[in-house]
């Protein structure tokens, strides 16, 4: 599905594994995933639909060789990419996004679902499912918008998405060479296995509370409503969150 994130913001470090007990700290972690802090806000997250199929594709295409190679783990084409974009099921991959206030797709997130995720509840089969539940991720921030941290907390919102469809784990395929990214797996408490040239991380999650399914809601009410504002609006929370980030 995925290989890699070429993009790569500052991590943060702590995400709490599934076999740890869960602490307070556990319920703060979750609810960071709202990103609501000033140098935060400026940039939400917004939940991708079929109407952002040709976003996506322009996104990619801005990569550049070097990011392709990272992102996919081969020096993909633009009618690679095509096909790529072509076969993205909206029904079962989770599609997340940032944009700029020119309404321009500058980081994507990639987030497959097994079909365990998406089958009817409570019964023994799906319960059973569920313990082996397996998603995998990958993502992208095109080069100008580095730095940011989008990188890391697209990664971090996918968890939380990933926990309340009941996955209890997810992979990540990334090239060795890609430091980036394993850094961020990493700092998520991933296991990693190397195999040559390619690197398996593995996080494994919490189960889905009361929290995590109100911090998915906020964000996602949050990223609606602020891409739903004017280009203003946008402009003005972007230079108040560099403003903020150039006083640290």
């Amino acid at each position: 599905m995925t290989n890699s994130l070429s993009p790569i913001g500052t991590p943060e470090e702590g995400w709490m594994p599934a076999s740890k007990k869960w602490t307070p700290q556990a319920w703060l972690q979750t609810f960071e995933v709202l990103d609501l802090g000033v140098g935060e806000m400026q940039w939400p997250i917004l939940d991708l639909a079929e109407q952002h199929r040709p976003q996506v594709l322009v996104h990619l295409l801005e990569l550049s060789e070097a990011d392709r190679y990272l992102r996919f783990g081969y020096m993909a084409h633009d009618e690679q990419l095509a096909q790529y974009v072509g076969t993205i099921d909206f029904r079962r991959d989770v599609m997340s996004g940032i944009f700029n206030e020119e309404r321009e797709l500058i980081a994507v997130s990639h987030l497959a679902l097994p079909p365990s995720a998406l089958s009817e509840p409570m019964s023994a089969s799906w319960r059973a499912e569920c313990a082996l539940a397996t998603g995998e991720w990958g993502g992208s921030v095109l080069a100008p918008w580095r730095a940011r941290g989008l990188g890391q907390r697209l990664f971090r919102h996918a968890c939380v998405i990933a926990r309340n469809a009941n996955v209890h784990r997810l992979t990540i395929q990334a090239l060795t060479e890609n430091a980036p990214m394993i850094h961020i797996v990493k700092s998520h408490g991933a296991t990693l296995e190397r195999m040559g040239s390619e690197t398996e991380a593995t996080v494994l999650l919490p189960d889905k509370d009361f929290m995590s399914q109100w911090a998915q809601w906020v964000s996602s009410c949050y990223g609606q409503a602020f891409y739903a504002s004017s280009a203003q609006a946008q402009r003005f929370w972007h230079k108040v969150g560099d403003a903020t980030l150039l006083e640290r």
